[in-house]
């Protein structure tokens, strides 16, 4: 695999330095049955078979840029694991299954994004296990509402029936967002971004080939050592 490491020389963009602000989603229409609307997205197109996802990843804070390629492995219903590659060798991998995020290694230190976010980049709705969601009326579509967790929620936006953002907010302040990017017609996405407006830093990929279905992944696979 063509791997590649950029050194870290650059900062952020001035807009990553501030926390993105937004109104109240629960202004809108509340919706009758957001269970079933959950249950919609969570066996959307693309979580029904074993997929092996190859991406090239972009991850940005302060100190500057890294980047290099990766491999995903998913098993349905909720296994996924994530292999980043730096100059040809595994350099951080994370995988979450029943529930749980686990790590291995690390690069300079950066922090694993939450289980939900990790999987809205590969476009899957996986919300926080055992978590009753409320849904409204959105821009045309519709939006699920979790939490409070402490003093944060976590918003699910749907766009033409598919996750198109994740927020995480605390009150009406937006400190968590995955944004996603989908084709017409795909079962998985295109590119996706993660940004963390409290720190700030920024994780991006863009999907170069899903294979799908696939052998099943072996369970083995998802249990790394750390808990991030």
């Amino acid at each position: 695999m063509n791997t590649r490491i950029v050194r870290r020389t650059g900062t952020l963009a001035a807009a990553l330095l501030l926390a993105a602000c937004a109104t109240s989603i629960e202004t809108g229409p509340p919706l009758a049955n957001p269970a079933a609307i959950a249950d919609r997205l969570r066996s959307g197109r693309g979580a029904a078979a074993p997929a092996l996802i190859r991406f090239e990843w972009r991850y940005g804070d302060r100190r500057g840029d890294v980047e290099g390629d990766g491999v995903g492995r998913f098993n349905p219903p909720d296994s996924l694991r994530l292999d980043l590659f730096t100059s040809g060798d595994v350099a951080m991998a994370i995988a979450s299954a029943d529930g749980q995020l686990t790590s291995r290694g690390q690069i300079e230190d950066i922090d694993v994004p939450p289980r939900p976010f990790i999987f809205a980049m590969a476009g899957l709705f996986r919300p926080e296990p055992g978590a009753v969601p409320r849904a409204y009326v959105a821009d045309g579509d519709s939006v699920l509402v979790y939490g409070p967790f402490g003093d944060r929620t976590q918003v699910f936006r749907l766009e033409n029936g598919r996750l198109e953002t994740l927020e995480e907010r605390r009150r009406d302040k937006v400190i968590r967002r995955v944004r996603v990017n989908w084709s017409t017609d795909g079962e998985w996405p295109l590119s996706a971004e993660y940004r963390d407006f409290e720190r700030p830093s920024r994780v991006r990929w863009e999907i170069e080939q899903v294979q799908s279905p696939v052998t099943r992944h072996q369970s083995e696979i998802y249990a790394l050592p750390y808990t991030p």
